[in-house]
């Protein structure tokens, strides 16, 4: 038989029960509105979450508000303002010294921030996009949301072997992509191969592309990691955070890297092209690894054909192409994407990541502290009706 009360022994009045005569028990005193932080309240139990792509990984941070994300973007870009700072004011006196001329020509032409004949116009590009990296490390450790490394992989850290792979296939996906742009640009204009190869504006110093080769060899790989940190890392988490589709996190970040470009229309479509599959990449394979091979890949190539005036120029320039650029960029996106596929299929690498997180737990209520002068909450130790009252005695 089930048990529903204490037994009480026969002939012992109910202390539940007011005897006769005397005043009828007083309602259980309930803890008025002003006092509401002293009700019980839900202890915590740790839970999984749901498997996360990478775009929704800031769903598994501790205590994840809606706020956080938003308040890790402004924090980012307060860090990065303060950090950009520094590597001006870091340059100025360089610049003075051994290029006095830079910041008039830039103020005049934009395109005259970077070229390779100026080496420390070179550095000053891209310490100023470098320091991305820092201002979102710090900003994710402000903001407490560990592990760091989520805004790197599913895998909380860079998967280096999976990245090395992916560093080959973004080779021949970009030796495709130049071979087939250059291929229809001369199928379009037959004549420019009996052309002579263009001159260089003003006097080429061997001494100043070399200085920048080294430049562009050592610091191209942070620069292109930064900007896939914030642009298909940052960007995309934030929003990921908020919308459950990843196209969000894939479009829109997109459409700003491409106008964060001075390019014409041809070289904003193939900036976006790239930024676009990038960003499809890091959804699809959990990380940024593709997105980074890629960018540095194709960055390195790029500048230099610059340093060595491939095509005239070794300024960066509005200028970037024509529809035979984008055709290339397309094929070559194409052929890296279907590699890295495959590269990950064949390691086993995971895109999804499960986190445990603490949330209330309303099955199990703990009492509030006892404060002199304020009755305890209804159901709480020592109130009346509590559960943990002591039982009547005989």
């Amino acid at each position: 038989m089930t048990s529903t009360g204490p037994e009480q022994t026969p002939g012992t009045p109910d202390p539940q029960v007011p005897a006769a005569g005397s005043p009828a028990a007083a309602p259980a005193p309930q803890v008025p509105a002003e006092w509401a932080w002293a009700r019980p309240q839900p202890t915590l139990r740790t839970v999984e979450t749901e498997p996360l792509a990478y775009h929704r990984l800031l769903r598994g941070t501790a205590n994840y508000r809606w706020w956080k994300p938003l308040l890790l973007l402004l924090l980012a870009g307060v860090y990065f303002g303060v950090f950009t700072v520094v590597v001006t004011v870091a340059m100025i006196p360089l610049l003075l010294a051994f290029d006095p001329e830079y910041l008039t020509d830039v103020a005049a032409d934009p395109n005259a921030a970077l070229d390779t004949q100026r080496p420390l116009s070179v550095l000053l590009s891209m310490l100023s996009i470098i320091v991305m990296i820092p201002s979102v490390v710090l900003a994710v450790l402000s903001m407490g949301m560990r592990p760091v490394g989520r805004v790197w992989s599913v895998a909380g850290r860079i998967r280096w072997g999976f990245f090395a792979r992916l560093l080959g296939a973004a080779l021949l996906g970009v030796i495709a992509m130049n071979v087939v742009g250059i291929g229809i640009g001369f199928a379009m204009d037959p004549g420019a191969l009996t052309e002579p190869p263009p001159e260089t504006g003003g006097d080429y110093r061997l001494s100043a592309a070399i200085f920048s080769l080294v430049l562009v060899i050592l610091l191209v790989p942070f620069q292109a990691t930064a900007e896939e940190l914030v642009f298909r890392g940052l960007f995309m988490q934030v929003l990921g955070s908020w919308l459950r589709s990843p196209w969000f996190g894939i479009l829109i970040p997109t459409v700003g890297f491409a106008l964060a470009h001075i390019y014409d229309v041809w070289g904003l479509a193939a900036v976006g092209l790239m930024g676009g599959v990038a960003a499809w990449l890091s959804w699809r394979t959990g990380g940024l690894e593709a997105a980074m091979a890629i960018h540095i890949v194709n960055n390195l190539i790029a500048f230099g054909f610059m340093v060595f005036a491939f095509g005239g120029e070794t300024a960066q320039t509005s200028d970037a192409g024509g529809p035979e650029g984008v055709v290339g960029e397309i094929v070559g996106l194409a052929l890296f994407a279907w590699l890295a596929l495959r590269i990950m299929r064949r390691g086993g690498h995971g895109r999804e990541r499960i986190d445990l997180i603490q949330v209330p737990d309303p099955t199990v209520v703990a009492a509030a502290p006892a404060t002199p002068g304020i009755p305890a909450a209804p159901g709480s130790p020592g109130s009346p009706g509590s559960s943990g009252a002591e039982e009547p005695r005989a």
